[in-house]
């Protein structure tokens, strides 16, 4: 597995992620440092980088270096954004970097960074096009993202900690101060939509610190049962009335809120009152939240090369964690097999389509994930994973059937295990189906040696038989699926046998 450190000195704050990776198979992030240094502080009146916003940010690359050093990692990717590139002093800011700290960031442009984020989300939402914008601490990035790849993209002056210092003077900031950041986010979305144009029908994602602390603290107020924040879907009913509490909150009551990091305290009203606006101005109902942003599109480029697009998104999250947890494929492939092949043999029983075996095919792939962590429970184990991982590609709806059909696909009569409000409907019996089918499938495949090839379904009123095609002795894999067949026959409503005929 080879390393890779990277580094964004941003505007509010600079962030590291340390990211292990085999070109172009697998990644996983394993450690992550960040700290605010407000390079943009005081530059509402002047394109100056203050000295001791100069020093906050030298002392956070200088500790991210020595982190580095410490770990071994050579390969560091670290780039600047809006403060350096737009302040006259930024190459001034950059000599002093390298002097101190070794490191030598890239200043990139606004299309540049728009470019990135572009390649993040198609490579981690399920999103052909898409409107992608990202509040940051200085400026904001608006992107089109078409057929996956970056059409066009815009830089503009809207930045949480820019808008902060240029609109409110007032803790909590008072109505005329809330009503001049309205008009002027208006009048550089107009700009924005005579250059870009707006498309209702299209999604809008959000990126950055300030949309996902708006998506945590609408999270803990639902209570939501999934923690995790990829392709979360933020109402834009439900921002209004955030954004609105923000506004009228102080800052040390906005400290103690559930779900917001405490050191966006007094930036966050300003950067929520700017997505609100474009989401309400773009004619969208909701943000979708993606998790990944500049920093992971930077990263694809150690991953993937020159083309750092996935070009089968979903397959490569499912090979990636399968890779990580339970790489044994001639097992998993098997399990697979089977389990496509019960579920084209009971077509016309179940009635699905290719959503649904899609998610068998994937389950199947799982199901044994949970070794990762012990044989013994290892199907519950294999649950925790799925539902604490964020699977690129994915809905938060897909992840908890994935997540429940690895969980029930030994033993157990399924139920939602707390997860029913991502739940769709007829997931119920969904899930019942397509766990019978799948544990029929793991216990004629119970030697792991492949020993069932392949197999037929003949169906009649209330009766199933499935007749198995071997290349061995599979009298073990017949009895442990016969005493298994139980969840399949109540989901189906059907008397079964499986017999090598």
């Amino acid at each position: 597995m080879e390393r890779v450190a990277i580094i964004d000195l941003g505007s509010n704050t600079s962030k590291l992620i340390l990211m292990e990776y085999e070109p172009g198979k697998s990644y996983r992030q394993v450690d992550e440092l960040r700290q605010v240094v407000r390079l943009a502080e005081g530059m509402a009146h002047a394109s100056v980088l203050r000295a001791d916003a100069m020093e906050r940010g030298l002392k956070a690359l200088a500790t991210f270096k020595a982190y580095c050093d410490a770990a071994g990692v050579t390969d560091i990717r670290a780039t600047a954004t809006s403060a350096v590139r737009s302040a006259e002093n930024g190459e001034t800011f950059l000599s002093l970097i390298k002097e101190r700290t070794g490191l030598t960031p890239e200043i990139i442009s606004g299309e540049a960074e728009a470019t990135y984020e572009a390649v993040a989300v198609a490579n981690s939402l399920n999103l052909e096009d898409a409107y992608v914008f990202d509040i940051g601490g200085g400026s904001a990035e608006l992107s089109l993202l078409k057929n996956r790849k970056l059409k066009s993209g815009s830089s503009v002056q809207l930045g949480a900690l820019l808008m902060t210092e240029t609109f409110f003077e007032h803790d909590p900031p008072k109505s005329k101060e809330v009503k001049a950041l309205k008009k002027y986010t208006r009048e550089l979305l107009t700009d924005l939509e005579a250059e870009e144009g707006f498309a209702a029908e299209l999604p809008l994602v959000g990126v950055g610190g300030t949309v996902r602390n708006l998506a945590k603290i609408h999270k803990k107020q639902r209570d939501y049962p999934l923690d995790l924040l990829n392709s979360y879907r933020l109402p834009g009913d439900d921002l209004e009335d955030i954004v609105e509490d923000l506004l009228t909150s102080s800052v040390a009551d906005k400290q103690t809120l559930s779900g917001l990091k405490s050191d966006r305290a007094d930036i966050i009203a300003a950067g929520g009152l700017v997505a609100a606006e474009l989401l309400s101005y773009a004619g969208a109902d909701a943000y979708i939240v993606g998790s990944q942003g500049l920093r992971e599109g930077v990263f694809y480029g150690a991953l993937l090369g020159d083309k750092p697009l996935l070009k089968d998104l979903r397959s490569f999250s499912v090979n990636n964690v399968e890779e990580h947890y339970y790489p044994y494929q001639q097992h998993n492939d098997q399990v697979e097999i089977l389990a496509l092949a019960l579920f084209d043999g009971l077509a016309k029983l179940h009635g699905y389509d290719d959503w649904e075996r899609e998610l068998l095919s994937y389950a199947a792939r799982l199901h044994d994930i949970g070794m990762a962590v012990s044989y013994n429970d290892h199907h519950k184990h294999g649950f925790y994973l799925l539902t604490s991982s964020e699977l690129p590609g994915f809905t938060h709806r897909e992840i908890a059937l994935l997540a429940l059909l690895v969980r029930y696909h030994r033993k157990g009569d399924p139920d939602d295990q707390g997860l029913g409000d991502v739940l769709g409907d007829g997931d119920k019996k969904r899930l019942s189906k397509l766990a019978g089918m799948l544990r029929i499938a793991e216990y004629l495949e119970r030697s792991k040696a492949q020993l069932v090839t392949n197999l037929s379904c003949h169906t009649g009123e209330r009766y199933v038989q499935i007749n198995v095609e071997a290349k061995a002795d599979v009298s073990v894999e017949l009895r442990e699926a016969n005493l298994r067949k139980g969840l399949l026959e109540r989901a189906f409503e059907v008397d079964a046998e499986i017999v090598s005929l």
